[in-house]
């Protein structure tokens, strides 16, 4: 009978995470905005119900405003980052042809100070040394144009996927408003899709999502002042025109997915390097080293605090996460293993002793 448990129990085990796989996989692209627009629309529904019984308005006017709100909230946040993307890759493709000049007298000089070292190595090993520097001095010599070569791919990837990205957006925005409206009717249709005898078990697991989105938006939150805190002392330090607003952006950019601290810093420091300014480019990627350690470190702690999980079982589930499904499983992953955490301790399930 125990050995039947243990095969029914893996089973289950293995049936469940294929489809949590295949969901996040395949289902998921396509169901993106209205599932935002549904957690969109569970967040503002306090506001909303305040508005209603607080003012007495109805609701389809308090949702509106609700929506309104938040929606200029988030495309306030977008337009900061986006705008100053756009302005700083602007600047730097104006910059380019300067940059090219300046790192070709950063080789020469380069190629000068090489020389001796060259000269004065072993002659045996004094073709493989001077090889080895014609290789990298011909990498940088082509560093510009491969650069370029990559803005304008970005710009005509960026143009291409326009369309996509704007259809989404519009979905997503009238998905909230629609469904912040008749929210009670909506949820209640989903209910009513689901066995009476699951019911509990669904509003206990969606309680479960919301507040386990809540911890890891804190978690969030307390990295994002560390990263600025960081970044802000090392540009003073620097004396970096501007420090404090930019690394307030580069806080920011750094808790987005697929983005992070080196999108910034570690080609502002090579191009720094390349451009003779030896000291602002050691500096960015010390910054960078120092910024990423510190956060490799926190972000196991932070998030297992919030969430109720060990740091190495945090550990544990943003790596299996990334290796399944890449930077989207270190956010989502977390929030299964809590799920799974919480649903153990109810004697839901039974996943260890």
């Amino acid at each position: 009978m125990r050995q039947k448990n243990i095969l029914h129990w893996t089973l289950y085990t293995a049936l469940a995470a294929g489809a949590f796989w295949l969901g996040i996989r395949f289902l998921l692209p396509w169901a993106a905005p209205f599932l935002l627009a549904l957690l969109t629309a569970r967040l503002m529904e306090p506001g909303v119900r305040y508005l209603v019984k607080r003012f007495r308005f109805r609701r389809s006017f308090a949702a509106v405003a609700c929506s309104f709100l938040a929606l200029v909230l988030i495309a306030l946040l977008l337009s900061l980052i986006l705008s100053q993307l756009v302005r700083g890759l602007s600047t730097f493709a104006h910059n380019l042809p300067d940059l090219a000049g300046q790192v070709s007298n950063t080789l020469t000089r380069l190629e000068a100070s090489l020389y001796y070292f060259v000269i004065a190595a072993p002659v045996e090993t004094q073709d493989v040394i001077r090889s080895a520097t014609d290789s990298f001095a011909a990498m940088l010599e082509e560093l510009p144009s491969q650069i370029s070569t990559n803005l304008l791919g970005l710009a005509a990837n960026a143009a291409t996927a326009f369309p996509r990205i704007f259809l989404f957006v519009l979905t997503y925005v009238i998905s909230v408003l629609f469904i912040s409206i008749s929210y009670p009717q909506v949820t209640a249709f989903l209910m009513r899709q689901i066995p009476e005898r699951l019911h509990e078990r669904v509003q206990a697991l969606g309680q479960d999502v919301v507040a386990t989105l809540g911890k890891w938006g804190r978690a969030q939150l307390k990295l994002i002042g560390v990263t600025f805190i960081l970044l802000t002392v090392s540009f003073l330090f620097l004396r970096i025109p501007y420090g404090i607003p930019l690394a307030a952006l580069i806080s920011v950019i750094d808790a987005l997915p697929v983005f992070g601290t080196g999108t910034v810093l570690i080609p502002w420091a090579l191009l720094s390097l390349l451009s003779g300014d030896f000291a602002l480019g050691a500096g960015l990627a010390v910054t960078y080293g120092m910024v990423s350690i510190t956060h490799s470190f926190m972000e196991p702690r932070f998030i297992g605090q919030q969430l109720g999980l060990h740091p190495v079982a945090t550990l544990m589930a943003m790596y299996l996460g990334f290796r399944l499904i890449g930077v989207l499983g270190m956010i989502t992953f977390p929030m299964l293993f809590i799920l799974l955490k919480q649903f153990h301790d109810q004697g839901h399930i039974r996943l260890w002793r």
